[in-house]
């Protein structure tokens, strides 16, 4: 935990999960229990062939439509260049929305004394996206943990994204109106051609209350819905510690009462997809779409690992094969931590019918778009 605190400090993060979630019942430790250790890595380490891009945007319709996802810009940071590259590269993809989903700052629950840098944080982060709205691509932010810690922090989004109408147009935003975070531009629904929209404030490992009652209440009214999509920044089910028993039973019931389909977070910094069991016969993919500059990226658990059928190919790199996905590589960094070979990443939905095909993607220096996954064929 030392080396976690000091790195936290360094950077000026708050960390993922802290203080991380304890069973009181339970006494047990095992080496899945491991504080999550975050690290400034490339932002490529594998020469492995890439399974070829095989995403059809062609022409946009009702059935046929892509749309992207990035999470924890953490603006500024050195890799600030990396993000850009992606904006520029969704552009001519022709994706018809890009929503973010927390993160977009470095704001921390003790270091007060950046006040003055937040209105240079926001400007940064409204001029990066910029190139999207100027296209013609709605952008769908909500909010992260580091956006939101303190009142000056939650202030400083809220002015970025006060006018949440213009940058979601052409788009239809249906805001929550209660109290707190349930209210635009913290919660919030969308509905494009069938497909319902659930922006949710989940910053943390338990819903507000209010929150919970908004998310209830819209996924209930979306029924009729082809497909339903709820978005939060924090996953239900952590893939990089134990997942926490009350926020599942908490989140969990509500995305199975309200038959969502796709749960789509950030936080983690680790590009994952998965289909978990919420109870009573109900399931649910959650997609955790990496962090988007690969400014610092954490390890997936041990348990996630196994699930993945991770396999060492040689004693610094692990062939793994994501659940709902292809295979992918992970490399041993300079604190033993089995890494994923791309450290910036973000996600291509590209809806097809009643199908949703998920698309993990990275670019390079020269900004080409490459497949997160590789050749199952090359070792």
């Amino acid at each position: 935990m030392r080396l976690l605190a000091t790195l936290c400090v360094v950077l000026g993060i708050g960390c993922a999960y802290e203080p991380l979630d304890v069973d009181p019942a339970s006494n047990a430790t095992t080496e899945d229990d491991e504080q999550p250790v975050a690290a400034i890595e490339p932002t490529v380490s594998t020469d492995a062939l890439r399974e070829p891009l095989d995403v059809d945007l062609g022409a946009a319709g009702p059935q046929h439509w892509s749309f992207a996802v990035l999470s924890d810009l953490h603006l500024p940071n050195p890799r600030s260049a990396v993000i850009d590259r992606e904006i520029a590269a969704l552009i001519p993809m022709g994706v018809r929305f890009v929503v973010v989903t927390g993160d977009h700052t470095n704001g921390s629950a003790v270091v007060d004394h950046r006040r003055a840098r937040v209105n240079a944080w926001w400007t940064s982060i409204t001029n990066t996206l910029a190139p999207l709205r100027e296209a013609g691509i709605p952008v769908l932010p909500i909010a992260g943990n580091h956006d939101t810690y303190l009142a000056w922090q939650r202030e400083g989004f809220e002015r970025a994204f006060g006018d949440l109408a213009r940058w979601a147009a052409p788009l239809e935003v249906h805001p929550a109106t209660g109290r707190g975070f349930a209210r635009a531009p913290y919660s919030y629904s969308v509905d494009v051609d069938g497909v319902h929209l659930a922006l949710a404030n989940i910053v943390d490992q338990d819903v507000d209350r209010d929150v919970a009652a908004w998310l209830t209440d819209d996924l209930a009214a979306a029924t009729n819905a082809r497909a339903r999509m709820v978005f939060g920044h924090v996953p239900l089910f952590s893939v990089i510690k134990r997942p926490a028993r009350h926020f599942v039973e908490q989140l969990g019931a509500i995305l199975a009462r309200g038959r969502a389909d796709f749960y789509i977070a950030g936080h983690e910094h680790v590009t994952w997809d998965e289909t978990f069991p919420l109870g009573a016969g109900e399931l649910l993919r959650q997609v955790t779409v990496g962090c988007a500059s690969g400014f610092y990226v954490f390890a997936p658990s041990k348990a996630a690992r196994t699930r993945a059928s991770c396999e060492a190919t040689g004693p610094r790199t692990q062939r793994c094969t994501m659940p709902n996905g292809g295979p992918f590589e992970l490399v041993r960094d300079h604190a033993s931590r089995m890494l994923e070979h791309d450290a910036a990443t973000f996600t291509v939905f590209t809806v097809n019918g009643d199908d949703v095909e998920v698309t993990p993607m990275t670019v390079d220096a020269e900004g080409h778009v490459h497949a997160f996954y590789l050749r199952p064929d090359v070792g």
